[in-house]
């Protein structure tokens, strides 16, 4: 269960505390902090003493350690929160290490605090308002408690268009109502805002050891780690198996562990329901890879999941209405949502996931020559491209490409080679001009990353903050905590410290992981070098979608904010393509991506101008249709 978490902060000397109509009580606590009345609605542990207080939703990992540093007897997790800011200040979590989200108060100090922690969190949300200072777990608990809804903030629309918001950015789809970025503490003290982003993963240190095998066994170490103190103490846990590293690894590793406790582990795996070819670098159906990795342990129970169980638009509204922001790729929420929806019938309120995976545990492509030109390290980059090369999968003048890309203009660039992929338009379905209003170019995405080496660039994206509200949905819609040990910050920070040169040793991508689980994954899956691709039948299962489709589009057209963002001229093109056009412009790893993106952002949009963005659907969706037999021809299309 989600523990709630909301509060205002108010020079009034009464907040409105009467029942709602559902007979809920708005307000269950009062505090004085410097001059204001802070009002809290809680329903987890708290601790008040001498005019502190604290709000804790997640768990404290270093306990331990903790008590031995304060010197005190064994405390409980908020009662330690306290401790700790009595020792450190306002710089106390620095020393935590766990996945959290804390509000603590200190009314002698005229001073309230807002923190999650490092890599994979616990979000919180806040906004001021005139003199009144709102925060909660839930963007969508804050905005329907504010009693105003804010606008939409066009500027971030556009950036979450052109898939450069995501990383770092601390803003959300309305104006002036922000997140607390992973990692940091807010302090509001004296009707002012001051931001510490106290962790700073850019300032890691490298690892040098003098056994390469070593940094194999260290990741190892430190994930076992990461795992055991995100299971529960008792009973079976489930994973989301996929067939490839990131999930094939954790799933390993915590079925390794309840084995030798006498428990069980539910590894769910997304298959497809009709046959799909697969693509270069890209295999299709995960299932025998996945199938492997669960006959390795006796107490793993494979369950294959088949997409195409629920509604994509019915997840978007669920969702959207949840997160109060469009869904990146809705596609995945079915297979995410019905594994969800199985694991809560099997009574088991934990999924332990590697979606962190490829910035951490399995790190490995050409950006690490860039890292290595950075650095000035001309020997370790000169015998890496020789072993890239000698493996076959790059050509010399890829290779080249990557290491001196960095010093060719742009436009250039694009002149010099086919791919455009990173070009706005062939990503996005931003209307040009909405673009162009927003400072966006066609280049967007590049032009955002285009001096990052391998180091930098992977900080940004283990700093997304909406990854952490994705996965607190799934557990208010479900009861089913998703978990994942890859995002853990000592995980990242290991990772990080390693040399890159690890990640690709002789040549062979991400190394580093693979060497780690050396008879700990079948072979097959261990030296796999293609990516596996869910919901790859995903053009078949949108014949039953394809109604609603241009009903949406439809009612799209009449959005001023929706016409004026999305050309919907050009989407109504594509809707209009047949499975083989949709085939080669690769399905679900570049059409359909595009497509649901404008789908979701748009029905956002329009659900947002109607007001039924607001009204919660009904949590398990399925709708009669979807357990249908497909048209012949739609079976046809897609064989």
């Amino acid at each position: 269960m989600v523990l709630s978490i909301y509060g205002v902060v108010s020079p009034r000397a009464e907040i409105e505390s009467s029942k709602k109509e559902s007979g809920s009580v708005r307000f269950d606590r009062f505090c004085e902090v410097g001059g204001y009345r802070l009002a809290l609605q809680g329903q987890c542990p708290d601790a008040c003493a001498g005019g502190l207080g604290t709000l804790l939703d997640g768990r404290i990992f270093n306990t331990a350690e903790l008590v031995g540093q304060l010197g005190t007897p064994l405390p409980g997790g908020p009662e330690l929160l306290l401790q700790a800011y009595r020792k450190w200040g306002t710089g106390f979590a620095r020393y935590l290490q766990g996945e959290f989200a804390f509000v603590l108060w200190d009314g002698a100090a005229g001073r309230i605090l807002l923190g999650c922690s490092p890599g994979v969190s616990l979000p919180l949300f806040y906004t001021q308002r005139d003199e009144d200072f709102f925060f909660a777990r839930s963007l969508r608990h804050l905005l329907t408690e504010m009693g105003t809804i804010p606008r939409i903030d066009e500027d971030y629309l556009a950036l979450w268009l052109g898939m450069t918001s995501l990383v770092g950015n601390d803003r959300t789809f309305f104006e002036k109502v922000y997140r607390v970025l992973p990692g940091s503490v807010l302090v509001f003290e004296r009707g002012r805002i001051k931001r510490d982003l106290y962790w700073q993963p850019g300032n890691i240190s490298q690892l040098y050891l003098k056994d390469p095998r070593e940094y194999a066994d260290g990741l190892r170490e430190v994930l076992q780690q990461a795992i055991r103190d995100r299971l529960p103490d008792h009973g079976a846990v489930g994973s989301l198996l996929s067939g490839g590293l990131d999930s094939s690894t954790v799933t390993s590793l915590v079925a390794e562990i309840l084995h030798g406790q006498g428990r069980r582990l539910h590894a769910f795996t997304a298959v497809p329901k009709y046959p799909v070819e697969d693509l270069a670098g890209r295999f299709c159906d995960e299932g025998p890879a996945a199938a492997s990795v669960a006959a390795m342990w006796p107490n793993v129970e494979h369950v294959p999941v088949r997409h195409g169980r629920h509604s994509v638009f019915s997840l978007m509204d669920l969702f959207g209405a949840e997160l109060m922001e469009p869904l990146i790729n809705p596609a995945n929420y079915d297979w995410f949502y019905e594994s969800c929806l199985q694991a809560k019938e099997r009574q088991l309120d934990k999924l332990f996931t590697g979606d962190s995976g490829n910035t951490t545990i399995s790190y490995g492509d050409t950006l690490l020559l860039r890292s290595l030109v950075s650095e000035g390290r001309w020997m370790a980059l000169a015998r890496m491209a020789q072993q890239m090369h000698r493996r076959g999968r790059h050509r010399w003048r890829s290779l080249a490409y990557e290491i001196f890309a960095p010093l060719i203009p742009l436009e250039i660039r694009h002149i010099l080679i086919s791919s455009k992929f990173h070009s706005l338009f062939e990503y996005s379905m931003i209307r040009r001009e909405f673009a162009r209003n927003h400072d966006l170019d066609s280049m967007t995405l590049e032009r955002n990353i285009e001096y990052s080496h391998s180091r930098p660039l992977r900080i940004r994206f283990l700093s997304r903050p909406d990854v952490d509200a994705v996965s607190d949905a799934f557990r208010r819609l479900t009861d089913v905590s998703k978990v994942d040990p890859a995002g853990d910050r000592r995980v990242i920070e290991f990772c990080l410290a390693v040399p890159v040169e690890h990640y690709c040793e002789k040549g062979v991508s991400r190394s580093l992981i693979r060497n780690a689980m050396i008879g700990r994954l079948p072979e097959q899956v261990r030296t796999e070098q293609r990516r596996g691709l869910q919901a790859a039948d995903f053009t078949i299962h949108f014949e039953r979608e394809r109604e609603e489709a241009l009903a949406e589009l439809a009612r799209m057209k009449k959005v001023d904010l929706v016409a004026q963002a999305l050309d919907l001229e050009k989407l109504e093109q594509l809707l209009q393509w047949s499975s083989d056009q949709i085939a080669a412009h690769r399905g679900m790893a570049g059409y359909w991506p595009k497509i649901l993106r404008a789908f979701s952002v748009g029905r956002f949009l329009r659900r947002y101008e109607d007001g039924t963005l607001f009204s919660l659907p009904a949590p398990k969706v399925e709708t009669a249709s979807l357990r249908q037999q497909l048209p012949e021809s739609a079976l046809r299309s897609g064989s």
